[in-house]
């Protein structure tokens, strides 16, 4: 029997969804350009935010609780203004306080979807904000 002749389209019956890693390194990518329009200063300031919230990627983590509360928040915030020694005006350093205070819960944000789309990607059961959906 010759099989050479037989041919089937895999693909066509199997059709393949974009592949995890690549499309998250395409958002990764993307966000990254975007923050390096950031001004110098709130580089440095996203940079030691960046470092401080890697702490903070564990399974039960507070930053992945299902509804993460303002004072974790405040207190993160709180901690990386105390990190950067900022000087200015006292009307200055609070609007910077509240400027680090958005920059977390946007990180966390950004954090949080990539582990849901992990759990979801790869059914781990994280046990995370799923069910908010």
């Amino acid at each position: 029997m010759n099989m050479q002749g037989l041919h089937y389209d895999l693909d066509s019956l199997f059709p393949s969804e974009p592949d995890f890693y690549e499309e998250e390194e395409l958002c990764l990518k993307d966000y990254e350009y975007m923050k390096r329009m950031y001004p110098k200063e709130v580089r440095l300031i996203a940079s030691v935010l960046e470092e401080y919230l890697d702490r903070f990627e564990y399974e039960g983590s507070p930053m992945y609780a299902q509804y993460p509360d303002a004072v974790t928040i405040y207190r993160i915030a709180s901690e990386i203004y105390r990190k950067l020694s900022l000087e200015g005006s006292e009307k200055e350093l609070m609007q910077l306080k509240n400027m680090i205070q958005i920059m977390v819960c946007q990180e966390m944000y950004v954090r949080r979807r990539r582990h849901d789309r992990f759990c979801r990607k790869f059914n781990t059961g994280c046990n995370t904000f799923q069910s908010m959906r």
